[in-house]
């Protein structure tokens, strides 16, 4: 069955990207065609020279200059960002408006919504409507909301905005979300049953993410991988002297247009001795990856996405509410996570599998 996947736009967030890879991947694993639909927003003319202007600011010295991107009226993903996209995810046309004609353009049969942040009012409000599939309303496929995150677990949307919510979400198959507080948001808010599922990323093993790692280098020294969204010095101070405690050396990563490919951020966290991050996917590839390490909830992000994925694995103790002194000292049993793991993996792939084979309403 061809399945199309609306999502927030692949432009430089390595978890957005990442569960998009990876719901394609399981996708195809249980027989099915994906094809991610390549919305991004329209870029004007003027964007487009500060865009520009940035880019050549930012570059160090003449002969790393890089080259202007024609002007489209597209905001462009970051080179280094295309090329993972192009050469790993199966994507439409790029549009900057959501139609019913590429549906029809490519054959779709069902639509799925999700993962990551999609339902969150603050990170979707200019396209809202088309993140519960407005654009499809009328069109005859099967309607899936896959770990769809409101990212808070108070209910934000106003009250413009819920009359469409409510009347659209009931054109779905079938609704899953990502964190337990989301199942109340649907429950009390959308007038609609819910179930959870895991993020993309991890249904699959850590197998599917090694071949874009690359070795870690003979004798490199062993180091701390710090990957921190919203950097503070209460965090700095926090990273630093964890590293000291352990004789670890720092590599920091940020999340800005300009920093690591998919590859090499994939790589350090892989390779890493310890991580300690504030980032939801950080977290996770840290789990996959089964590396030591610790959390920085992120209440501005959303926190529920932390705890309630935690509880279910049995790792609250990596979660810090704010930076302390002290690291956290306990191993983590990763026999015993991915036990659980295990079973809701089954769970999430069970529902995907379900939710596809239903009738269209």
């Amino acid at each position: 069955m061809k399945v199309g996947i609306v999502t927030h736009p692949l432009y430089f967030n390595y978890g957005g990207i990442l569960q998009n890879y990876a719901l394609q991947q399981v996708l195809k694993r249980l027989g099915h065609a994906p094809i991610t639909l390549d919305y991004m927003p329209p870029l004007s003319f003027k964007k487009y020279l500060i865009q520009s202007g940035k880019r050549l600011l930012s570059a160090p010295f003449p002969s790393s200059l890089c080259s202007l991107t024609p002007f489209t009226h597209f905001v462009e993903r970051p080179p280094r960002i295309e090329s993972f996209v192009r050469n790993n995810i199966v994507l439409s046309r790029k549009t900057s408006k959501y139609t019913r004609l590429l549906l029809e353009e490519n054959q779709v049969s069902a639509l799925i919504v999700g993962s990551d942040q999609v339902w969150r009012y603050a990170y979707s409000y200019h396209y809202l409507e088309d993140m519960f599939l407005a654009f499809a309303k009328d069109y005859p496929c099967i309607k899936i909301a896959y770990s769809a995150s409101f990212g808070v677990d108070k209910w934000d949307y106003p009250l413009a905005r819920v009359k469409a919510a409510k009347d659209l979400v009931r054109h779905f198959n079938a609704v899953s979300v990502r964190e337990d507080s989301g199942v109340t948001l649907c429950k009390n808010e959308l007038g609609i049953d819910a179930v959870t599922a895991l993020d993309p990323t991890l249904l699959l093993p850590a197998t599917a993410y090694d071949r874009f790692c690359h070795a870690r280098k003979p004798g490199t020294a062993p180091f701390l991988a710090a990957y921190v969204l919203d950097s503070s010095e209460e965090k700095d101070a926090h990273i630093a002297n964890v590293a000291r405690t352990k004789g670890l050396k720092v590599q920091k990563m940020t999340a800005s247009e300009t920093s690591a490919s998919i590859e090499e951020w994939l790589s350090t966290l892989k390779n890493a001795d310890y991580v300690i991050t504030d980032s939801y996917h950080g977290s996770l590839f840290s789990i996959i990856f089964r590396k030591p390490f610790e959390t920085i909830v992120n209440r501005g992000r959303g926190a529920d996405r932390f705890t309630s994925l935690f509880q279910h694995l049995g790792l609250l103790d990596r979660l810090i509410d704010s930076p302390s002194s002290a690291a956290v000292e306990n191993a983590i049993d990763y026999g015993s996570v991915f036990a659980k793991l295990r079973h809701l993996q089954e769970d999430s792939i069970s529902y995907l599998a379900s939710a596809l084979s239903q009738s269209k309403i």
